[in-house]
């Protein structure tokens, strides 16, 4: 009896949603396809330029300036061993792969670790004192990086610190741990107090409430800040420039310059190098981009 019963409710529910479908549908405005239209035009912005990335580094350099555009000329895979190789008095691209990797996980460890705590203690302050710290830091934030570039070389090089994975992994790590901060902040905020209350009950203290109820929930902030860290150490070029100018312990950002020289450039292996370099970090980035919008989302709004 049940059962034709509930397939009419089922078919009814589909139709209805259909019908609502349909109606809004028929109330878009041309504001909206202007909007869609717009959309797509940004996607397009945004595609063109790794798709024109990835067809020059197939090309030969005499090619590459004869076709800008990458659809003509010869096609050709050294560009990629020429790239792995690296330039004469340089150091091979996994010397720079391999330095990046280590100043991007000291770098992230350093920034999480400290600007989670921060957060943690922004969130739980009172919100006289939580609003005026996060006003420092965003104040802090609105200072360009390229201001503090001769003060932060002088201090490294008193504390003998230049040309260290040490050294700039602190640098990098001071300048995400704002941002990662402001962000847990409203993370650690949408946390429900009675959670905190009967961790407290149960007798933990804040820092065991912190470890044992706050963090397994705040699981998609910290990989969005991560993220969002990784992101800025990977592709920082100035201080890289600046602070490592041993070939052996540049980044791979900083390593791809050497492609492109005073009188010869490499534009094939640049650009190989330049592919090797950027889709990793733009596939990290797709398989956790929900998180990513979430945390600026979270560290815009609160």
């Amino acid at each position: 009896m049940t059962a034709p019963t509930i397939m009419p409710r089922r078919t009814q529910a589909r139709k209805a949603d259909m019908a609502a479908r349909t109606r809004r549908r028929g109330r878009r405005g041309p504001l909206w396809y202007l909007g869609y239209l717009l959309l797509l035009v940004w996607t397009l912005i945004t595609i063109v330029p790794f798709l024109s990335m990835l067809l020059l580094s197939l090309h030969p350099t005499a090619d590459i300036y004869a076709h800008p555009l990458g659809f003509d000329g010869r096609w050709t895979l050294s560009n990629y061993a020429s790239a792995w190789r690296g330039t004469v008095g340089g150091a091979p691209l996994s010397t720079y792969i391999v330095n990046s990797l280590l100043i991007t996980l000291c770098s992230l460890a350093i920034g999480v670790i400290c600007g989670g705590l921060a957060g943690y203690g922004l969130a739980r302050a009172t919100r006289r004192l939580s609003g005026a710290v996060s006003r420092i830091m965003v104040l802090a934030l609105s200072i360009p990086l390229v201001v503090t570039l001769i003060p932060t070389f002088e201090l490294l090089g008193r504390y003998h610190l230049l040309n260290s994975v040490l050294g700039i992994s602190l640098v990098y790590a001071a300048f995400i741990t704002p941002t990662i901060a402001l962000i847990m902040r409203s993370v650690f905020a949408a946390v429900p107090r009675e959670l905190l209350e009967a961790a407290k009950i149960d007798g933990c203290g804040e820092f065991a409430a912190l470890l044992r109820i706050v963090l397994p929930v705040s699981k998609g902030g910290f990989i969005s800040v991560s993220m969002l860290g990784l992101i800025f150490v990977w592709s920082e070029v100035q201080f890289g420039v600046v602070l490592l100018t041993r070939p052996q312990n540049r980044t791979l950002s900083v390593g791809l310059l050497s492609f492109q020289g005073q009188f010869v450039s490499d534009q094939g292996a640049f650009f190989a190098g330049l592919a090797m370099a950027t889709f990793p970090i733009v596939i990290l980035f797709l398989i956790f981009q929900r998180y990513v919008t979430s945390g600026i989302t979270l560290g815009a709004l609160k």
